[in-house]
C-alpha cells in the first residue's frame, strides 16, 4: 500500500483520492474519553477493501458498533434511550445478513459493548437512574450465557470485574466466571471507590484506599491481600482528591495540597510535588507519570524522581503506543490536531495530522482517522503512531460519524443512520 505523508496538509485541504472502493470548546473529561475508549487497540494497517459491491445493514443514528472476527454487532446508541435504546442484533461479516436479535429488559438502555472471553458483553444501564448491569451474550445465537449487576472491567487473569458502585461511592468490587458469571471473589470498595494497576492486557492488582490512610493491595486472579500499609488520611477526612496508580505507584493527596508517590510493591515514599488547582488526574505516558488539567493542558513527570520533565498546555488526549506518545489537540469542529512524541522529552516526532478519531475500533484491527473534505466526503485513513505516519485507505461520499477495520472489511456509519460494509 502507498504510504502518504499527510502531517503538513492543512485543514480542508484534498489528497488524491485512492482507487474507489466500492461506494462511494470541549472539556478534557469528554474528549480525553472518547480519545481514549477509540485507541484501546493500536495494530498493523489492513490492506485497502477492493472494488466490491457495499453491503448495506440498519442500524440508527448514533448506533454503537462492534466487529468481532467475522461478526458485526450493531447496538441503539445512547441517543436512542427515548425510542427504546435497548436492541442488539448480530450479523455476518462480509455479507452482512442478520443472525440474531437480543433487547434488554423494558427501561434498560445499552452503554457500550465490549469482547470477552470469545462472547459479547453488554453493559446496559436502566434511563434516568439505577445500576448499570453487565450481561454476556454468545456472538454466533445472541443467547444470554449470564447477567450480573455491575460496571465490567477487564482484568489480565481472564476474569471479568464488576464494579457495583453506591451514591455515596463506597460499593463492591467483584471477580467473575467469564464463561459462567460465578462469583470467585469480592471485597468491599471504600469511598475512594478502586484503583487499578494494568499492564499492556489488563488489570493485575487492585488497589483499596482508605480516607483513613489505610491501603490493601489485591491480585486480581484470587482477591489474596498481597501487601496492606498507611499512608496519610485524607485532608478532609472523607476522600482523597486524588488517589490513583500510575505504572508501580499510588498517588494521593495531602494537606499541603501536592500529591505523594508511593511505590506499590513496599508501600515506601517514593516522592511528592505540588498540584495545581485544575489538575484533574494523573496517567500513564508511556512510561512517564501525566498530570492533565480539566480542560487542556498536561505536564510529564519523571516517575522515579517527580521531576518535571516537559509540559504542554494545548493538549487535551494522551495514549500510549509502541514506546511513544500519541498526543491530541483540538482543532476544528471534531478534529483532533495530533501528534505523535518522545514520552521523556515532549519532543515531536510525528505528525499526523488533523483528524476525527472514531469511537469504535475493531480489536486487533488498525486506528482510523476520518477528515471531512470539500464536495460532502469523507477521507478515511489508518494512523501508524509507532512509525508516525499515515496511510489513505479510501474516500467516501457524503457524511459518516464513525468507521472500523477488520481483516477483510471496513464498516462505517452514516451520520443519518445505517451501515455500510465494504469487502476488501
Amino acid at each position: 500500500m502507498t504510504v502518504i505523508e499527510l502531517g503538513e496538509l492543512r485543514h480542508g485541504d484534498e489528497a488524491e483520492p485512492p482507487p474507489r472502493s466500492g461506494g462511494r470548546s470541549a472539556r478534557w473529561p469528554r474528549v480525553a474519553a472518547l480519545f481514549a475508549v477509540a485507541l484501546l487497540t493500536l495494530a498493523g494497517a489492513a490492506p485497502a477493501p477492493a472494488r466490491v459491491r457495499p453491503v448495506s445493514v440498519p442500524a440508527p443514528q448514533g448506533a454503537i458498533f462492534l466487529l468481532l472476527g467475522d461478526r458485526l454487532v450493531v447496538a441503539d446508541g445512547p441517543g436512542n434511550v427515548g425510542n427504546g435504546g435497548r436492541l442488539v442484533t448480530g450479523h455476518r461479516l462480509p455479507g452482512g445478513e442478520p443472525l440474531w436479535r437480543f433487547s434488554l429488559p423494558a427501561g434498560d438502555h445499552v452503554l457500550g459493548l465490549t469482547a470477552v472471553a470469545g462472547g459479547l458483553l453488554v453493559t446496559s444501564s436502566p434511563a434516568g437512574a439505577g445500576d448499570p448491569a453487565s450481561t454476556l451474550l454468545d456472538v454466533n445465537s445472541g443467547a444470554v450465557r449470564w447477567r450480573r449487576a455491575g460496571y465490567p472491567v477487564r482484568a489480565r487473569s481472564g476474569a471479568v470485574l464488576l464494579e457495583t458502585p453506591r451514591a455515596d461511592g463506597t460499593g463492591t468490587v467483584r471477580a467473575v466466571d467469564p464463561a459462567t458469571g460465578a462469583t470467585r471473589w469480592s471485597l468491599p470498595m471504600p469511598a475512594n471507590g478502586v484503583a487499578y494497576r494494568v499492564d499492556d492486557r489488563g488489570v493485575t492488582q487492585l488497589v483499596l484506599v482508605t480516607a483513613a490512610g489505610r491501603v490493601a493491595v489485591h491480585d486480581v486472579g484470587t482477591g489474596a491481600l498481597l501487601r496492606s500499609g498507611r499512608v496519610p488520611p485524607a485532608p478532609d477526612g472523607v476522600a482523597y482528591r486524588f488517589a490513583q496508580v500510575v505504572g508501580d505507584l499510588l498517588l494521593v493527596d495531602g494537606a499541603s495540597g501536592g500529591v505523594t508517590a508511593y511505590g506499590l510493591d513496599r508501600l515506601d515514599r517514593r516522592w511528592s510535588v505540588p498540584v495545581r488547582s485544575e489538575a484533574q488526574g494523573f496517567e500513564d505516558c508511556a512510561g512517564v507519570v501525566c498530570q492533565r488539567d480539566q480542560a487542556t493542558g498536561l505536564r510529564a513527570l519523571d516517575p522515579v524522581t517527580g521531576r518535571p520533565l516537559w509540559t504542554d498546555d494545548r493538549l487535551v488526549g494522551t495514549v500510549p503506543a509502541g514506546g511513544r506518545l500519541l498526543t491530541a489537540e483540538l482543532a476544528a469542529g471534531a478534529e483532533l490536531d495530533l501528534t505523535v512524541r518522545d514520552p521523556t522529552t515532549g519532543r515531536v516526532v510525528g505528525r499526523l495530522g488533523r483528524w476525527r478519531v472514531p469511537r469504535v475500533q475493531w480489536s486487533g484491527g488498525p486506528l482510523l482517522g476520518l477528515r471531512r473534505l470539500p464536495g460532502d466526503r469523507v477521507l478515511v485513513a489508518e494512523l501508524d503512531v509507532p512509525a508516525g505516519r499515515t496511510r489513505i485507505r479510501t474516500v467516501l461520499p457524503g457524511s459518516w460519524d464513525d468507521c472500523a477495520a477488520g481483516r477483510t472489511v471496513l464498516v462505517c456509519l452514516r451520520a443519518s443512520g445505517g451501515l455500510v460494509v465494504w469487502r476488501g
